[in-house]
């Protein structure tokens, strides 16, 4: 899977838990989107864990805060 595909999958996941309009890009994360609260958070690692087929630890779910760090995190399990 190159990083276009993961993005699109990263995307469908957060159009699947936010539902107002958003500008998607790897800057997007909790710092610029008020919409992206802690019970947010978990609703969006759980629809990402269910799409890319694997789990995130505690520790790992902490530091994906930004789109940016998702996709490193996901390309990193995918290698």
């Amino acid at each position: 899977m190159n990083e276009d595909q993961m993005m699109q999958k990263i995307h469908t996941c957060f159009s699947a838990v936010f539902s107002e309009d958003f500008t998607f890009s790897k800057e997007l994360s909790r710092d610029n989107f008020s919409d992206w609260d802690s019970m947010h958070h978990i609703t969006l690692l759980v629809e990402i864990e269910k799409s890319f087929g694997f789990r995130f630890d505690g520790a790992t779910a902490a530091v994906m805060t930004s789109v940016d760090n998702i996709l490193t995190e996901i390309k990193s399990r995918l290698n």
